[in-house]
């Protein structure tokens, strides 16, 4: 099992469009197989938003990351990010 805990950090002119387009996956990574948690939050002054993730293994990861909607949201994070992705894989105590 992978834990995942994703700190995204849009600049502050593209908060909401950076929010719309990962809420815009969310189902579609939901459907996806071995995937058993895909959730946006916000922090609460609307500068931060986190993924909570759970995929089955490594190989179902990476399978999420070859979709084309990952990639398109990749691709935006190239100019829309303040600062780069923090990536934590956690593990549930």
């Amino acid at each position: 099992m992978i834990n995942i805990v994703a700190k995204i950090i849009p600049k502050a002119a593209l908060f909401d469009d950076c929010k719309g387009r990962l809420q815009g996956i969310l189902a579609a990574t939901r459907a996806e197989p071995g995937c058993n948690r895909f959730e946006l939050f916000a922090s609460k002054e609307q500068r931060c938003l986190f993924l909570v993730e759970q995929f089955e293994s490594q190989a179902a990861l990476d399978e999420h990351y070859a979709q084309p909607y990952t990639k398109a949201v990749f691709a935006f994070y190239e100019n829309a990010l303040a600062e780069p992705v923090e990536v934590e894989k956690v593990e549930e105590l």
